[in-house]
C-alpha cells in the first residue's frame, strides 16, 4: 500500500496504475478509490491511472482537523507535486469535482491538461438568485440545517436519508429493513470527517472560480442528476475554455459505478479530442 504525507502531516492513500498520461480519479463524499476502479481497469492500459482516499475516508489517515474543500484541493496539489506529474487529466466525481473547483481556485489549471466533472455544482445550496444546486435546485439552507442537526445525532440516519435521495432503487427498500441496512452505509468512513465536508461543501461558493477554467473541461450529466442540467450549461457558459456536455442514459449520480465501461471510453475520447 502506498502512502503520501501531507503538509499537515495526515497520510493519505493512493493507487498508481499503468503508464502513459496521468490521470487523477477523485472521489466523492462516502466513497473510496474502489469507486472509480471499474473505470481504472478499462484505462490502466493507456493511461497512469492515480487515484486516492480523501482524509477521513478509505484506507487514509484520520487526523483532528483539515476537513474543508479548501484543504482537499491542497491535498490534491500536494499529490500531484509529490508524483511530479504534469500535463493532467483530473477526473472528479462529486465532492472530487468539488476538489477540483478549490483546485482551480487556488492554483489555476497549472499543471493540468483537462478536467473531466461528474455531477457536481460550484454551489451546492440554492436560494433566490441561484437555483443549480442539490437536488436540482431545491436544497435549502433550511434543509442544511436540518441535515446538519441529524448528522450531529445521527450520521447513520442521515446516511440513510442520502441514498434514498442519490439512487432511485435504493428508495425502494421499505423503512423496515433501516436497521440492518443502516449501519453498513457508513462503511469505513470516520463520521466526524463526514459532517465537516458536509458543512464545506455547503459554504463553499466556486461560482466566480468557474472562469479560472482555462483547460478543456467535460461535464459528465446523468439521467437521474443530484444537479440540473443548467449546473453544466452554467460552468460551459462561464468557464474560459470550451467544456463539452456528455449525457448519460438511465444513469443516477453513480455514474463510474453504473456505466464503467462508458465512462472509461468517454473519458478515452475527450483525451483524445484536440
Amino acid at each position: 500500500m502506498s502512502y503520501y504525507a501531507t503538509l499537515d502531516n495526515t497520510k493519505l492513500y493512493y493507487e498508481v496504475r499503468g503508464e502513459g498520461r496521468p490521470v487523477v480519479f477523485i472521489h466523492g463524499w462516502t466513497c473510496s478509490t474502489e469507486f472509480f476502479a471499474p473505470v481504472v481497469e478499462v484505462l490502466r492500459n493507456k493511461y497512469k491511472c492515480i487515484s486516492y482516499d480523501h482524509r477521513g475516508h478509505g484506507a487514509s489517515s484520520v487526523p483532528n482537523g483539515g476537513y474543508t474543500i479548501t484543504q482537499l484541493g491542497k491535498d490534491l496539489r500536494e499529490l500531484i507535486e509529490y508524483l511530479d506529474l504534469k500535463d493532467v487529466v483530473l477526473v472528479g466525481h462529486s465532492m472530487g469535482a468539488a476538489t477540483v473547483f478549490s483546485y482551480v481556485s487556488q492554483f489555476g489549471c497549472d499543471r493540468i491538461y483537462k478536467i473531466v466533472l461528474l455531477d457536481m455544482s460550484p454551489r451546492v445550496v440554492n436560494d433566490d438568485t441561484w437555483k443549480a444546486g442539490l437536488l436540482s435546485g431545491k436544497y435549502t439552507m433550511a434543509n442544511y440545517m436540518e441535515d446538519m442537526e441529524e448528522m450531529g445525532q445521527s450520521i447513520v440516519e442521515f446516511m440513510w436519508k442520502f441514498w434514498k435521495f442519490v439512487l432511485p432503487d435504493f428508495a425502494a427498500i421499505p423503512e423496515t429493513m433501516k436497521e440492518l441496512v443502516a449501519p453498513g452505509l457508513l462503511g469505513v468512513n470516520n463520521p466526524h470527517a463526514l459532517t465537516c465536508l458536509w458543512h464545506s461543501m455547503i459554504h463553499v461558493d466556486y461560482r466566480k472560480d468557474i472562469k479560472k477554467i482555462t483547460v478543456p473541461t467535460a461535464y459528465f450529466l446523468p439521467d437521474y442528476p443530484l444537479y440540473p442540467r443548467a449546473t453544466a450549461e452554467f460552468i460551459r457558459d462561464n468557464a474560459s475554455a470550451a467544456v463539452k456536455i456528455v449525457d448519460f442514459q438511465k444513469c443516477t449520480h453513480m455514474i463510474a459505478s453504473e456505466y464503467p465501461e462508458k465512462t472509461a471510453k468517454e473519458i478515452d475520447d475527450f483525451i483524445k479530442e484536440s
